[in-house]
Order: C-alpha cells, then sequence, then structure tokens
C-alpha cells in the first residue's frame, strides 16, 4: 500500500468534514446502539413501561397501542378505547419465553417480536402465538411484528395473526411527544428522546442523504486507501471467541481443539478418560463439549466425532443416559443436546458478552454439563481401556 495515498485520504478537508458531523454527541451511536436489536428492544420496553423514571407515564404506551389496535377490526378493543383503558397496573417483560417484549395488562396480551435487521427464523412467529396461548388462556392476545419498514411475516398463517408494524411510526410518536410535552420532560429524558428520534432517521428514515453523498464522494477518491484499512480492521468475531475462550478457563474447563468460531472444551475429569481416536480435531477427541459462533448466535453442543466406531457407540450409549439429552442429529457429528441463544450477539459489548456467558452458564450449561461428566465417569474404566 502507497504510504502516500494514506496520508491524502488523511488530509482531505471531506474527511474532516464528515468527523465534524459525526462528532455531534448522541448516546445510542456513543454505545454502537444503533443497529443492535437487544437495545432497541430494551429502550423501547422502558419507554412502553408507564411505571419507568422517563416520566411519560401512559403516554407512549398508549400511542403504540391506539396504532396497534386501529389495524384491527376487533370488537373488544379499538383505538378509542384505549383512552378509558386503565394502564397503570401494566406488566412489561422483556425476554419472557424468548418474546422479545410482552405487554401484560389486566384483560389482553400484546406480544412483540422485533426484527431491526435479522429475519424470523425457525417457525419462531408460530412458536410465540402458541406460548401465548397456552400461558395467558384467560387473556384476549394481540400479535405485533415490528420491523424497520413494517415487514409482513412469512407463512399465510402468521400473516392473518401478526399486525406489522414499522420503526417510521415508532419515531413520529417520539416526534409527537417531543413536540407538544417536551417542557414537561426531565432534561435528561428529553435528550434521550431527541438522541433515539435521531439514530431512527439516521438508520431508517434515509434524512441524512447528503452525509450519505459526501461519504460516497470520499470513498471514490480514496477507494485504494480505504479498502486497505476495511480489509485490516479488527476482526470482531475473533475478539468474540477469545472472550469465550477465557471464560471458559476461567470456569476451570480444559480447552480442546479450537478455532475462531468454535470453542470446545471438557470437564478436568473428563479430559482424562475420553479417548483421542477421532480423525478430525486436531487433538483427536472423540467427545467435547462445543461452542459454536457466529457475530449474531452462539450455539453449545455435545458433539461425537467421527473416528473409531467401538469408541463412537459406547459414547453413544453414555449419552443416551444422559438426563436431558435427545435423540441423537448427525451422522459424521453426532449431537445429543444443542442449545442456542438469541441474535444480535455481536453487538453485545465485551462486558456484555462476558456476562451473557456466564448467565448461560448458570442457567443452563452448568447442569448439563455435570449430568454429562457424571454418566461419562460411570463408564471411566470402558473408555480408559480405549486409549
Amino acid at each position: 500500500m502507497n504510504r502516500n495515498k494514506l496520508s491524502n485520504l488523511l488530509t482531505d478537508q471531506r474527511l474532516e468534514e464528515l468527523e465534524l458531523r459525526l462528532r455531534k454527541p448522541n448516546i445510542f451511536y456513543i454505545l454502537k446502539f444503533q443497529s443492535a436489536e437487544i437495545r432497541h428492544s430494551n429502550f423501547l420496553a422502558w419507554l412502553l413501561n408507564p411505571n419507568a423514571n422517563h416520566g411519560l407515564r401512559e403516554l407512549f404506551l398508549k400511542k403504540f397501542l391506539k396504532d396497534i389496535f386501529a389495524y384491527r377490526d376487533l370488537d373488544w378493543m379499538d383505538e378509542f378505547k384505549i383512552d378509558a383503558t386503565d394502564l397503570g397496573s401494566v406488566e412489561i417483560r422483556r425476554e419472557w419465553q424468548h418474546i422479545d417484549i410482552l405487554i401484560i395488562c389486566k384483560e389482553f396480551i400484546v406480544a412483540i417480536e422485533n426484527k431491526f435487521l435479522s429475519k424470523e427464523h425457525s417457525d419462531q412467529l408460530t412458536r410465540y402465538r402458541k406460548t401465548i396461548e397456552k400461558y395467558f388462556k384467560s387473556h384476549k392476545s394481540v400479535f405485533v411484528f415490528l420491523t424497520r419498514y413494517g415487514d409482513s411475516p412469512e407463512t399465510e398463517e402468521d400473516k392473518q395473526v401478526w399486525i406489522n408494524y414499522n420503526y417510521e411510526e415508532i419515531a413520529r410518536n417520539i416526534e409527537i411527544i417531543l413536540n407538544i410535552y417536551s417542557k414537561m420532560l426531565n432534561k435528561r429524558v428529553r435528550i434521550f428522546l431527541k438522541d433515539y428520534l435521531t439514530t431512527l432517521r439516521m438508520e431508517i428514515m434515509g434524512e441524512e442523504d447528503k452525509l450519505i453523498n459526501l461519504v460516497k464522494d470520499i470513498y471514490a477518491s480514496h477507494k485504494e486507501a480505504l479498502d486497505f484499512i476495511f480489509e485490516n480492521k479488527p476482526d470482531r468475531l475473533a475478539e468474540i471467541s477469545y472472550i469465550i475462550k477465557n471464560k471458559v478457563k476461567q470456569k476451570g474447563f480444559v480447552l480442546g481443539s479450537i478455532s475462531k468460531t468454535y470453542i470446545r472444551f471438557l470437564t478436568t475429569k473428563m479430559d482424562k478418560i475420553i479417548p483421542r481416536k477421532a480423525t478430525e480435531w486436531t487433538k483427536r477427541e472423540s467427545f467435547l463439549f462445543e461452542f459454536e459462533i457466529t457475530l449474531n448466535r452462539i450455539s453449545f453442543k455435545t458433539s461425537i466425532a467421527p473416528g473409531d466406531e467401538e469408541v463412537r457407540a459406547i459414547l453413544i450409549e453414555i449419552m443416551e443416559k444422559v438426563k436431558g439429552a435427545k435423540t441423537p442429529k448427525g451422522k459424521k457429528w453426532i449431537v445429543h443436546v444443542i442449545e442456542g441463544f438469541r441474535d444480535g450477539f455481536g453487538e453485545m459489548s465485551d462486558e456484555e458478552i462476558e456476562n451473557f456467558v456466564d448467565k448461560i452458564f448458570s442457567d443452563k450449561l452448568s447442569e448439563i454439563i455435570n449430568n454429562v461428566d457424571e454418566e461419562m465417569l460411570k463408564r471411566s474404566q470402558d473408555l480408559q481401556k480405549l486409549q
């Protein structure tokens, strides 16, 4: 790379103009909030909660509910009845049964699935609807599919059930609140709302065309230098993998064959008895616990590797006795336990990732690992004979 090309980029006045415009403080950009689905859901849950410390009380919640009920012709509720509805005892839940936001009123439930960047997957809308019907049989229910531009669900059945709602309407309601109620709001809350409105305009509503055109001009003039920078930018996936690897070590596990996208490990006791007769992993372990990592999701698995068939047969027998193990999946790689965790993983800060890993270990994984460890040790003599 020619050093002069980088120098020309740094001395371009248009780059300085871009930096000045981007330097305007915005709490959501400072926290890298703008495209993180989890953080949008957290902020919206805060706004929707009439008992939260924003001072809006039921204002934002009522505007949201009026929008929603205006979409559906229901005999029990419409946008005109909301003002007369008591919402003071409303409960707002985050990530209950994996549902992004749940609004629990006395007589009805509103479930919100938020898809800011990601897409729906694994029939999740159908599953969430069935979950609500199972746990809230005495409530009427409404289902809201919140996306950037009001996208429809994939299946015809879900299209009939889920109401399409978009972030432009969220922005419109915030703008109305700021225009009418600004003087009544706490100064800090007013700043938060203004920053969030700016974020939505930047990310969704296309009101920063001049800024985008400026970026295009700079890129056209300095393509080679900028491409060089992009190609050598820090690898976030590698950073996340490093954090999780260190967390696994801190918890006293023995690292096995690993890569940037796979962190594999054993308990200290299992490390002594698991045969090394696999044909795929570098350290040839026949069995490993495994984290599979992407920027969006993390999944945990138990995995029996391809290799010696006698070893595989014993490991399959052992895993079938593990509490919570399911019918094995796969032929080459045999998986009895798999746990997936939600979208937006790559948008977390380092500290959030560490806390997340601690939480999933305490909530689910420690019990699974202990159950496997216990069953493996019962067959320790059989396994050691095959080493």
